[in-house]
């Protein structure tokens, strides 16, 4: 089973700074957490980020799992090359009432961690074996990754951003879930909202659902 955990707003460490530990860094970048990296040692894509703000680092001598209890983590990812440190820090995570997730032990983790196509920052498609072969879970990746790239649409990004507003415009208006579903569903199909969308003209699409709740009310 997939699983898509929420984790805005929530702290996320990686532990580690080898490349494990960064395609764990990109992957969470999209999420709006806050990602804590912990390494013995830092790199050039490290100090990119934090110059961007899109993380912090700390610095320290990866001896054992204790550094952790100064932290509140909602999520650690262990990423390092010993194996038993990493199982030292799902442990230790677990005690503290983390998620946890170790990249060269997936039987000991609390999830696995499938190959993730990003699509524009907003679409996010897992490929996973359930930690079987994340090798594979790769490779299928690079498969079909292409072909959804092609086939989703700048259109289709917009609806969904524009989903998400009519959702929010939704709630102040419409008491019952099942009225903002129909009105949801009411706004994927407009055909103007379609040709306003095709066009790129989102903030006109956006005026649009306003004046479809309005309608309604």
């Amino acid at each position: 089973m997939i699983v898509d955990l929420h984790l805005k707003g929530n702290l996320v460490i990686v532990v580690g700074s080898g490349n494990e530990g960064m395609k764990k860094v990109s992957s969470l970048l999209t999420q709006d957490c806050e990602i804590l990296v912990i390494s013995s040692n830092s790199n050039s894509q490290i100090t990119k980020y934090v110059k961007q703000g899109k993380i912090k680092f700390k610095k320290i001598k990866l001896k054992d799992a204790s550094f952790l209890s100064k932290y509140k983590p909602y999520l650690v990812m262990a990423t390092t090359t010993d194996k038993a440190l990493n199982r030292k820090i799902v442990e230790k995570a677990r005690k503290m009432k983390s998620y946890a997730y170790a990249s060269d032990d997936p039987e000991i983790s609390d999830f696995s961690h499938p190959s993730v196509i990003n699509i524009a920052d907003t679409v996010q498609v897992g490929i996973s074996t359930g930690g079987s072969s994340p090798a594979m879970a790769r490779k299928i990746k690079l498969k079909v990754e292409s072909f959804l790239k092609k086939n989703i649409s700048s259109e289709d990004i917009y609806q969904i951003k524009l989903q998400k507003f009519a959702r929010i415009e939704a709630k102040q208006v419409l008491s019952t879930q099942l009225d903002r579903k129909k009105f949801l569903y009411g706004v994927m199909n407009d055909k103007r909202v379609k040709g306003l969308l095709k066009e790129g003209k989102y903030k006109m699409a956006q005026g649009r659902v306003k004046k479809m709740l309005r309608e309604l009310t």
